[in-house]
């Protein structure tokens, strides 16, 4: 059967299982490789060819396990907007690493098998940033709250932010907005 699974707010089309710690290509950053190619955006990710790297996970995707090509408009937004949640924490790289991995033959999306090592570098990468800041990024929050071009990433943090960061909402947990953390 054919699902759309939810994970970390990244939408991965046609999966049935989400499988961790198998080797895959080798390519993906921390396994030795250089992860994917593309060009800097304004906070440090990569940005060059991010709707690419979207649809073409999508077309591989779907040629193997279908779900439905008029779906595919949704499906890479999403994808892009996991990429800008990836890039406010510095794990664009990783994000667009696995990207790149589920494009390739060698990447089973039945079983959710092949890209585990790339995989494995945003997750890593994701809790290593939460680690070090103590913030969580809030990607839905970053056009709402951080308009400023300089800081436009959204977090939530436990104790006090990075000093780059502005406090744009003090009740709760607060809202911070922040350049690449």
């Amino acid at each position: 059967m054919i699902r759309k699974w939810a994970l970390g707010g990244a939408v991965i089309w046609g999966l049935t299982a989400l499988a961790c710690g198998s080797p895959d290509d080798g390519k993906s950053p921390g396994a030795g490789g250089t992860g994917a190619a593309g060009g800097t955006s304004a906070a440090g990710g990569t940005a060059a060819n991010s709707g690419d790297l979207c649809s073409a996970q999508f077309d591989a995707i779907e040629k193997k396990c279908p779900i439905g090509a008029d779906s595919k408009d949704a499906n890479v937004a999403d994808c892009q907007q996991q990429q800008q949640d990836y890039d406010g924490n510095g794990c664009r790289k990783q994000f667009d690493a696995w990207l790149t991995c589920t494009t390739k033959s060698s990447y089973d999306c039945t079983q959710d098998t092949g890209c585990e090592t790339a995989q494995n570098g945003y997750f890593t990468c994701q809790s290593q940033a939460v680690q070090r800041t103590g913030c969580v990024r809030l990607g839905a929050q970053d056009t709402l709250r951080c308009t400023e071009s300089a800081k436009p990433y959204a977090f939530s943090c436990l104790g006090a932010a990075p000093a780059a960061c502005v406090q744009v909402v003090t009740e709760g947990a607060g809202i911070w907005c922040c350049p690449q953390i």
